[in-house]
């Protein structure tokens, strides 16, 4: 207050009230002289409560939520907790924040805010500033005593947050430095944000990092009976299951093909099936009023990636892969192996790619056909294709070093020579033969996708050439549909480029195939029609190949009659001085005549075989004549021969992991074992054959299964 000074004078006191950052009522009063009223300044009445509802037909996403409460709802005196919950454009995160809010939400005494950086977010990035200033106004700060920076913003929203638990969520975040600004100062507040990027950085902070995947089909049939009424999906069952598979498990893309059949009661769920059905339009067809909205959704995450990985993008939706390696990546950019992982790595962040488990990496299928939209939009003619050169080089190169290292010399109608010289050797030394069918198994699925492309580009050479490869992996792991679809696609490329021999050669190999499947019919009309363009191609050493093949056949249906096929393919292999044909012919010759009862002399025929072949350093051939001869002094009844021969298959083939042949010496080797009476011998064996044909899709394992039981019993 005022004092008198001693001459009697009123001196005005030196004394001052500052206030700043008032978020409540304040008076300051100099000198009072009547009476005062105070009037209430106008924060808000209530606490906020600004996350706006779940969506209708919210389906599945159990064990999130559930993860959600086992770290959330910890009391109110828990320190503040911050889960990032990421994953691709479109999957559904916004919408399980919305639904555990609608749980949990009146939790939060303090209140709760909501931010949508989608929303607020230009060209020049997302305002936190602004949107921080939303958030205080809504806890009461008038615009007036808001700080014009967002360090002193920041600061009075902890201020503010200090006395009560708040929740606060952060929409389609995608810079971590969007979210430190908003994290509350009291104990039981929590922050939920969602993002594209997994925004690891937040991690430092003691965020808990959630990543949500895509529905199942079943979910994604739910998410469409909620939406659109059980009744009219259960008037289309099957056709709905088509439509929600097109879904790829995204609920944006599902909600969208809801609202479309919502608004057109006429509009089959048929009718919109077939039209999702082709690829080439697939994207369009997710739109409304002329809007087509999965791309958009996915362009506001594409916009924001770095050149070198927006390049690797475009680059992978040409690529004709469904697996991606660093390898392929590298390829793909014409760039180094460290270049591309950087790339990729910066992919993953943002929920384009999935890494899979060992190693590679998968890209979801309507991502992948946005990435296909952006690089038809944005790249050349020209680098389109540049791309799909490098992959083509790639996979003949790589498969050819396989099919060497697996098959060693063997006839091979295309001669890639010019691919490998001056290349490194993938597949090098003792071990390359097991690296190399490890390879091509693990690439199968690529493998397969590279030849329909190839194919397309109208590179016909390059198919029928990649397919003639591709029997390292066949003749060891077998995968008859895939072995099936292959040799189709390379006998009809070899058919238009005119090469007699190549088609021969497809059509002879994949006959072994059909025969495996009992599809003998099939397999006689492709042997015949082998050889007739054999003999056109006056090719010996092939034509010799097929009346090996058709001996084969014959096997299967006129035993008697194989001897001669047989005896044909060792005379045009000895005509053509071709020695490992006469001993592989040898060893065929041998097999039949085993099989026709005649030991003794299958013996002396497969002993002559199996240094045949060991001469031509042949050893996988050599290690299955080893079976066919434990199976001869087996049917002679020499037992411990035949278990000396076929434990020494079983070890060339583990090592060589050649499962195929793996499992028949183990099969053959079980039998012995059984008859022996070593019952645990034989259980063991015939557990590993059932485990290696299961692995290779081979049918009508009733049988085996069935043995193993008694076995047990």
């Amino acid at each position: 207050m005022d004092e008198p000074n001693p001459d009697g004078r009123i001196m005005r006191s030196t004394m001052r009230n500052t206030v700043r950052q008032v978020t409540g009522n304040a008076v300051q009063i100099g000198s009072l002289t009547g009476d005062v009223v105070v009037h209430q300044s106008g924060g808000p009445a209530e606490r906020p409560r600004q996350v706006p509802p779940m969506p209708r037909g919210f389906v599945d996403r159990e064990t999130t939520l559930s993860t959600l409460d086992k770290l959330l709802l910890r009391g109110a005196s828990a320190p503040r907790q911050i889960v990032v919950i990421s994953g691709l454009a479109g999957v559904g995160k916004t919408a399980v924040v919305r639904r555990w809010v609608h749980e949990w939400g009146e939790r939060f005494s303090g209140g709760q805010l909501y931010v949508d950086y989608a929303a607020v977010r230009t060209d020049s990035g997302a305002p936190v500033n602004d949107a921080l200033a939303d958030c205080l106004l809504a806890l009461g700060v008038q615009h007036e005593h808001i700080p014009a920076t967002l360090s002193a913003r920041a600061n009075l929203f902890r201020t503010v947050t200090s006395s009560a638990p708040v929740l606060v969520v952060l929409d389609d975040v995608t810079e971590p430095a969007q979210v430190p600004p908003f994290l509350p100062n009291s104990n039981g507040s929590v922050v939920l944000v969602t993002s594209s990027d997994r925004l690891s950085e937040l991690a430092l902070d003691g965020a808990h990092l959630l990543s949500l995947e895509p529905l199942d089909d079943r979910s994604g049939l739910s998410l469409l009976r909620e939406l659109c009424g059980p009744a009219r999906v259960l008037a289309e069952a099957q056709v709905a299951t088509k439509l929600v598979g097109f879904c790829a498990g995204l609920p944006v893309a599902l909600r969208i093909v809801a609202a479309r059949l919502m608004s057109r009661p006429q509009l089959s769920i048929a009718c919109l099936a077939g039209e999702l059905a082709d690829e080439a339009t697939r994207l369009a067809a997710f739109s409304l009023r002329g809007e087509p909205l999965v791309s958009a959704v996915f362009d506001n995450a594409y916009r924001t990636l770095p050149a070198e990985a927006s390049a690797l993008y475009r680059g992978l939706g040409i690529a004709p892969v469904r697996k991606v390696s660093v390898e392929v990546a590298s390829v793909v950019l014409a760039l180094s192996p460290a270049q591309a992982r950087r790339s990729l790595d910066v992919l993953v962040d943002a929920s384009f790619l999935d890494e899979l488990p060992g190693h590679g990496f998968a890209m979801h299928d309507l991502v992948r056909l946005h990435a296909r939209e952006r690089s038809m939009d944005e790249d050349s003619a020209e680098r389109r294709e540049s791309v799909l050169d490098r992959i083509r080089t790639h996979y003949l190169r790589k498969s050819a070093f396989a099919d060497r290292a697996a098959m060693g010399k063997r006839m091979r109608i295309g001669d890639l020579g010019h691919l490998l010289e001056g290349e490194p050797d993938p597949f090098p030394g003792e071990t390359g033969k097991a690296a190399a069918l490890d390879w091509l198994c693990d690439e199968r699925g690529n493998l397969l996708a590279v030849l329909h492309a190839l194919a397309e580009q109208g590179w016909d050479d390059s198919v029928w050439q990649l397919c003639e490869s591709l029997h390292a992996l066949y003749l060891n792991r077998r995968f008859l549909d895939d072995w099936i679809e292959a040799s189709e696609i390379g006998a009809a490329a070899a058919d238009r480029a005119g090469n007699a021999a190549a088609e021969a050669r497809l059509l002879s190999v994949v006959s072994r195939a059909y025969t495996e499947l009992g599809e003998l019919d099939r397999a006689r009309t492709l042997l015949e029609r082998a050889l007739v363009l054999a003999e056109r191609s006056e090719h010996t050493v092939l034509i010799a190949s097929v009346w090996e093949f058709t001996g084969r056949y014959r096997d299967q249906v006129d035993p008697s009659s194989s001897a001669e096929a047989y005896q044909r393919a060792i005379d045009r292999n000895t005509e053509a001085g071709e020695r490992r044909g006469v001993a592989l012919a040898t060893y065929f010759l041998g097999r039949a005549v085993s099989s026709g009862g005649d030991q003794t002399a299958a013996l002396e025929i497969l002993q002559r075989a199996h240094r045949l072949l060991l001469e031509v350093d042949d050893v996988r051939m050599a290690g299955r004549g080893s079976i066919s001869l434990g199976v001869a002094h087996f049917r002679s009844g020499d037992t411990a021969a035949a278990r000396r021969e076929l434990e020494t298959a079983v070890g060339v083939f583990t090592r060589s992991k050649a499962a195929h042949y793996e499992a028949e010496a183990r099969e053959a080797l079980a039998e012995v074992a059984e008859y022996e009476g070593d019952l645990y011998s034989a259980r063991e064996n015939l557990t590993r054959v059932l485990h290696i044909r299961r692995a290779s899709g081979a049918p009508n394992l009733e049988g085996l299964v069935a043995h193993l039981q008694r076995l047990t019993v």
